[in-house]
């Protein structure tokens, strides 16, 4: 089984997609990298007023740590999505889609805070 599927199975994320998943060396050790992205077609929410816009550009790359699978540290690499809104111009889109798909964001929503950037 490979880890993209097992990604899809267990933290299955409404609105992303699982890119390319690298073996890298992070803090001495080996560790997956595994690009996340939006899911193409999604049009992004205003952070300021909640209202969806047409998408403006995104942010650097960053890495966000994830939980470990099989003792190797797990980064996904994101980049957010910026977006032009009519009522308060240019802002990050918002990541918090509880609201829309329940529970199961909770995952992308907690490596997309800043609690767990390592990047």
């Amino acid at each position: 089984m490979r880890v993209k599927t097992i990604l899809n199975r267990v933290q299955k994320q409404p609105g992303f997609v699982y890119g390319a998943i690298r073996f890298i060396q992070a803090r001495g050790a080996g560790a997956l990298e595994v690009e996340v992205r939006y899911r193409a077609g999604g049009r992004p929410t205003c952070s300021g007023c909640g209202l969806p816009g047409p998408g403006y550009d995104t942010l650097p790359t960053r890495q966000y740590e994830f939980v470990p699978l099989w003792g190797l540290a797990v980064f996904f690499s994101y980049a957010r999505r910026r977006v032009d809104c009519r009522t308060c111009g240019v802002r990050v889109a918002e990541l918090r889609k509880e609201r829309e798909f329940g529970r199961a964001t909770r995952g992308v929503t907690a490596w997309a805070s800043a609690g767990g950037s390592c990047g």
